[in-house]
């Protein structure tokens, strides 16, 4: 879905800048998949608020590959 380049000279500062723009990459999609739950739900408040929260599993699901992603980030650096 997302597809990040870093600039030359922060390639130089990260120890492995593959693993970093991976991780950049998975964070972007987590929190993409999260905020689609978050519509979801939007959408679903309106026409049928019993079923609101249903798509909770798709918001964190995303969180846990945004978390995966920060935590491939952090051990890039």
């Amino acid at each position: 879905m997302w597809e990040v380049e870093l600039k030359p000279e922060i390639k130089k500062e990260i120890r492995d800048p593959k693993k970093y723009v991976k991780g950049i990459n998975m964070t972007y999609n987590g929190i993409t998949i999260a905020m689609l739950g978050v519509l979801m739900m939007l959408v679903l408040y309106f026409t049928r608020p019993e079923h609101v929260l249903h798509p909770l599993w798709i918001q964190l699901l995303g969180l846990l590959l945004a978390g995966w992603g920060e935590w491939l980030k952090s051990s890039a650096k």
